[in-house]
Order: structure tokens, then sequence, then C-alpha cells
């Protein structure tokens, strides 16, 4: 019996082996649930989600009156110091790298006062963006500013600023995520700092980790009234997933009710005295069986009334369409896809992600020639390999 028991052992070993290599997946990542005390929490079973109190020495934790359904809102960590460095640094696995940076807020009245603040978000001292909180008083939803941001140094510094008196800035979350090989029609030819406008997933719920691998969140789309949702049922496909989008995004969509009503979106950014360059990506997929051998879907891709492109979308396949640099404006962007002449389907989308273009002053690192997770996973995917194969000699000698 020694033998199989051997066998056993080394078949343990290869199972705990993937099991490590799948932790790797999230090799890089930090959550860090802004204002609690006590231990980290695991969620979805990987996800770990630590206090802050390693990051920043300054401000108050407090926990909110009123339970949320994401527990890292129902604590905050507020600055009431205007002069103090209210700040977090957070030591990167991978600098010189991009990384999805999020940051969330949930005000929930925790002072009493129903006065939510503005005030300014800075990534490594350099101004990002302005945070308004009105949406998230009690009752309301929590929002998240997000951003792709080239690293420059062994730590990320996040910093809010209060710019009104009385104004205290506050902060729920905040999490990272190193990326590589996606949103390359951008990231490969600048070092700008992408702040993200919309990322919204159509006619479904919205999504997150782990349906989406790089933990991006997609919000619910509003169906407008003119159209319907739809859950494709497919039967095969065949997909190419240029950012690694995730597939349940991509079974669900809104079409038109008829062929030649259009679909139109809105979507709001932040007014500015300038126009900012922006990355529009459309995600296009039509996965059901159509019983109509002559079933044809094209349409054309107008923003702000400026026609784009005219696609074609194939069954059971997905595809996604590309702008940039296209300049914008606020308040509303405006989106509209109309079927072709010689399409027989109405316009469908599955879903969207737009990104503003800023030039952070001094951000200009070049990219590290390492690569989050290859190297370390792929000298581990080689050794299970490598382990695997003296199983099956010790099954099969």
């Amino acid at each position: 019996m020694e033998k199989p028991v051997q066998i056993l052992h080394v078949l343990l070993i290869f199972h705990l082996l993937g099991a490590a290599d799948d932790d790797d997946d999230q090799e890089g990542w930090w959550s860090i649930d802004c204002g609690t005390v006590g231990g980290s929490r695991v969620v979805n079973s990987s996800i770990s989600w630590v206090p802050d109190t390693n990051y920043t020495k300054a401000g108050t934790n407090v926990r909110l009156p009123d339970n949320q359904a994401l527990e890292e809102m129902n604590t905050l960590r507020f600055f009431p110091n205007k002069t103090e460095n209210n700040c977090y640094i957070v030591p990167l696995k991978f600098p010189g790298f991009n990384h999805i940076v999020r940051v969330g807020f949930y005000y929930g009245n925790y002072d009493g006062l129903s006065k939510p603040p503005t005030f300014d978000l800075k990534l490594d001292r350099e101004n990002w963006t302005t945070v308004n909180t009105s949406s998230t008083v009690k009752g309301g939803i929590p929002i998240y500013h997000e951003a792709i941001y080239l690293t420059r140094f062994e730590d990320l510094t996040v910093c809010l600023e209060q710019t009104r008196d009385g104004d205290v800035p506050f902060i729920s979350s905040l999490e990272g995520v190193p990326i590589n090989y996606i949103y390359d029609e951008v990231l490969d030819t600048t070092t700008a700092t992408l702040h993200l406008v919309a990322r919204t997933n159509f006619g479904g719920p919205e999504i997150r980790f782990p349906d989406d691998i790089h933990n991006r969140i997609w919000t619910r789309g509003i169906t407008p009234p003119n159209c319907h949702a739809n859950v494709s049922t497919p039967t095969g496909y065949s997909l190419f997933l240029v950012n690694d989008e995730p597939v349940s995004m991509l079974l669900d969509y809104i079409e038109s009710k008829r062929v030649n009503d259009p679909i139109i979106l809105t979507v709001d950014i932040p007014p500015q005295s300038t126009p900012w360059p922006a990355y529009f990506v459309f995600y296009l997929a039509d996965l059901s069986y159509h019983s109509n051998g002559s079933a044809f879907r094209a349409m054309q891709i107008y923003i702000n009334g400026q026609e784009m492109s005219t696609v074609t979308v194939d069954f059971f396949s997905s595809k996604a369409v590309t702008f940039y640099p296209l300049d914008v404006m606020g308040p509303t962007i405006t989106i509209t896809l109309v079927a072709t002449d010689e399409s027989n389907l109405p316009p469908n989308i599955n879903g969207i992600e737009i990104f503003t273009r800023h030039d952070l002053v001094g951000q200009s690192a070049p990219l590290s020639p390492y690569t989050p997770s290859d190297t370390s996973k792929h000298f581990l995917s080689i050794f299970v390999i490598l382990i695997y194969i003296i199983c099956l000699v010790a099954l099969f000698p």
C-alpha cells in the first residue's frame, strides 16, 4: 500500500499547488475597508478586506447608524483636521504598472448633519477629481471614483483634501488591481490617467467579481422606454474578449422594440471649460438562436450627433468597438444606435465603458518589463505540470 499512499501525497500536492495558482489571480490586489475595526474578512472566497489602520494615521473612524448591503459601506474614516496629512499610503507589489484604483464613498448621515460634503481626491498628491457625495445620504447609494493609473513609486498615495469650510472629507473603501493586456488601444500609447465615467451592463444586473476577473463593477443600465431587455440562451458561441469583459455581460442586452426605433442613451460627465479626450468601448453580442435564416443585424453608432461607425453584429459571437481619442464636454454625452437600411433586426447593445483622459503632472514613468503574475505564475504552472507528469508516471509505470 506504500505506492498508492505516495501517489495520494503527490495528488494532494498537485491540488494544493493548483489552489495556490488560483490565489495568484489576486496577486497585488488590495481591498481596504476604511474605518472598520477588528480583523480582515474574506468575500467570494478570495477577496480579503482589511482594516485601514496600517495605511493611514490620520482621521477618525466611525460606524454608520444603519447597515448597508455592502459591509465596507457600513464604516468610514473622516478627516476633520484640515491641516493634517489626510492620506493613505499603500505599498505596491507591482510598481510601474497600470492599476485600477477605486475609491468608495457612502455618507449615510453619519454625523447627523444631513450635509454630504464635497472635497478633492488626489493620486500621489496630484489633483485627480472632485468628490460630490450628495447622492450618498441616508437611503441613497454609494458612489465610486475609479481610475486606471500608471503607478510611479513603490507606494501609492491617495489623499483627501478639504476645499470648502464645513465640508469634512471622508472615505469608505479603497481598492486596487494591477492590470496588463487590457485597454491596450490606449494604454500602449499614453501614460496618462483614465478616469472612469461609466461602465454599464445593459439588460442585466450589476456585475462584480468573480464574474469580472479584474474586480471591476458593471452597473445596471437603464432600459429606455422604446427598448426591452433580452437574455441570450446560446447553444454555442465564439467570444473574442478584448478587455477580459465578463461573459455574463455579453449574455444579456437591450434592443429596440422595433427595427426603425433607435436606442438613445445619455451619460452624465462633470462639466469642464475645455474638451477632454475620451475613450469609448461598445460591447456588442448576439448569442441567441434566430429561427429566421435571413436575420441580419447592423447599426450605425453616433456620439453627440457625430456618426462614428457602421457595425455588423454577427450571431454567436461578440465584438468590442472602440473610439479614441474623441473630445467631449459635459454635462451630457448622447449615444445613438440606429439600424441600417439593410438590417432586419433592431439595434442592440450589451455594455459600454467610457473613460476621460487626464494628464497628471509628472506622470511619465515607463512600463516595467515584468508582468504582474506572469513570471511567478508561469514558473508555478511549469512546476505543476512536472508534478502532474510525475503523478502519471507513478500511476502508470
